[in-house]
């Protein structure tokens, strides 16, 4: 009887062996440092995706009107411009951000 009591201990020393390097790791890797480092990882990860998928959809947009504007400029009917203006206007927006800032550059400097 005496011998289940040793053996449960000689056991449970074992496993507390074989899970002490798994809760050192887990240790290191909840650091409030490492969870900080990977969060800002992941959001400057996804921020940068975020931005190119932008820009890809943007350069896509602008060619497409872009291209309708040479076809009105052909045809002398402004309507397919107007659609593409209405249906993905981004381009056209920033085309009036960048005029208007450069116009107050100008005259910024002008003056």
């Amino acid at each position: 009887m005496s011998e289940i009591p040793e053996r449960i201990e000689r056991e449970m020393y074992e496993i507390r062996n074989r899970m002490s390097p798994d809760v050192r790791d887990l240790k290191k890797h909840t650091e409030p440092k490492v969870l900080g480092k990977q969060a800002g990882d992941k959001a400057k990860e996804r921020l940068r995706d975020a931005a190119s998928r932008f820009g890809r959809s943007l350069r896509d947009s602008a060619k497409r009107q872009l291209d309708l504007v040479k076809d009105v400029g052909r045809s002398k009917d402004p309507s397919a411009l107007k659609n593409a203006v209405k249906s993905d206007p981004r381009p056209m927006v920033l085309l009036v951000v960048v005029l208007a800032f450069t116009l107050m550059t100008l005259r910024k400097i002008s003056s």
